[in-house]
């Protein structure tokens, strides 16, 4: 077995107390739910459980290791990915104000299945805490000694995402049932408002630790 099984089983507790301590991916999920159904929200699901693999691998590569080291690329990672939110909970905002309907059925083809994955991928690969995450939490789970440090990386590392697709399908089935209560007449702006609330909090949020940062 290339993982040592104690460091295994120790990985898989401190995985399931990570996935009930839920962060900005889930909340985003919840928020495209909110905005277009659950099969919306398990687009961006998809695509945030892609970017994460992504940051498995650039962990495993180095690439993560480097982007760390540079301040400024940091910096700029960092300012994109909020800008980016703020951008998603303008439009939401903005929808819920003029009555548009950022909200949609979800079997309407406006439901913007490809939009909602890329929006996903992006606040994922543009978060850089997550990409520093794994690069400093899969190395405590490894044993030089047994075999590649990669090759260990990239076993244990998209565990966390796989694993933690209950508490997302749990997190979607609510958001759903609570937008399809409400989804009549004006409750639907309230929904893209709430929607708009959660990515702008989001975008905040980052933007306020890289001001701490400085």
């Amino acid at each position: 077995m290339p993982v040592d099984p104690s460091l295994f089983a120790a990985y898989l507790v401190a995985v399931v107390v990570l996935i009930l301590t839920p962060g900005p991916d889930m909340i985003f999920a919840v928020g495209q739910t909110l905005a277009g159904g659950p099969k919306r929200g398990w687009a961006a699901t998809g695509g945030i459980m892609l970017g994460a693999c992504c940051h498995v691998a650039l962990a495993a590569a180095g690439v993560s290791a480097a982007i760390a080291a540079s301040p400024l690329a940091f910096e700029a990672l960092r300012l994109a990915g909020a800008a980016y939110l703020l951008w998603i909970g303008a439009q939401a905002i903005r929808a819920a104000m003029r009555g548009g309907g950022l909200l949609i059925r979800p079997g309407d083809p406006r439901a913007g299945l490809a939009a909602a994955f890329r929006q996903g991928l992006l606040t994922n690969l543009t978060n850089p805490k997550v990409g520093l995450f794994f690069l400093a939490f899969l190395p405590q789970f490894v044993d030089p000694g047994r075999s590649p440090v990669w090759l260990q990386m990239l076993l244990l590392g998209p565990l966390l995402p796989i694993l933690a697709l209950p508490a997302y399908w749990g997190l979607i089935a609510g958001a759903s049932r609570v937008a399809g209560a409400l989804r009549q007449g004006r409750a639907g702006r309230w929904l893209d408002a709430a929607a708009g609330m959660l990515f702008l909090g989001l975008g905040l949020r980052l933007l306020a630790e890289a001001w701490a940062a400085r």
